[in-house]
């Protein structure tokens, strides 16, 4: 006899996150309860916790299913690779239920540590990954020299969006921002070919 019981449906999965997403959206990370997603998405908590576990675990699952985890960029240079995270990571970081959500979740994931581990091991490390293999590719075409740490990297451009997200009274997250943190990860990886694609108020850097 099969043991395995039956397939887990996809279409579940969609409508709790959706009923997340919206929720967040609306009320902020801190005030959504698993009771309050299941309602909204019609389902219930025993289907829930067999897909999610907790509400911090469909925090990557929303990234995810919204914004991807990067790795079908490969444009053919450093330069484009490096602007698409960013323009990604803009859309993310401007997309209405993270960035009402966010600050919420970070402040019950540091008093919580243990629910930041869904974040990292579905969401952040998959794309910490990737950085490397545009760093890699970027090598193979002699765009910049071996040696670079792709974790720095990853932090450099995700940094400056991740403040404007979650701090007060910080400008918005908009494309000069997007081109500054492009031009500082290449300073960064000592990157010496042409930026003119690159423009910040019509200037090449």
């Amino acid at each position: 006899m099969d043991q395995r019981g039956r397939p887990r449906n996809a279409v579940i999965d969609r409508r709790i996150i959706d009923a997340f997403a919206a929720l967040v959206e609306e009320r902020g990370f801190a005030h959504v309860t698993v009771d309050t997603v299941v309602e909204r998405a019609g389902s219930n908590k025993p289907a829930f916790y067999r897909r999610f576990g907790s509400l911090a675990a469909l925090v990557p699952a929303l990234l995810a299913s919204r914004h991807g985890t990067d790795e079908d960029i490969d444009t053919g240079s450093l330069v484009g690779d490096l602007l698409e995270v960013q323009e990604r990571q803009r859309e993310l970081f401007t997309d209405p239920p993270i960035a009402r959500g966010l600050a919420g979740w970070a402040s019950e994931a540091d008093a919580d540590p243990s629910l930041g581990t869904p974040f990292v091991d579905g969401y952040l490390a998959p794309r910490r990954a990737y950085t490397s293999a545009i760093l890699g590719r970027a090598v193979a075409r002699g765009e910049i020299s071996a040696g670079a740490d792709p974790d720095w990297i990853a932090d450099l451009l995700t940094g400056p969006l991740l403040m404007r997200a979650v701090l007060p009274g910080m400008p918005c997250i908009d494309r000069r921002l997007v081109l500054r943190t492009v031009h500082a990860a290449l300073d960064a990886l000592a990157f010496e070919g042409g930026r003119g694609s690159i423009v910040i108020d019509d200037t090449s850097l």
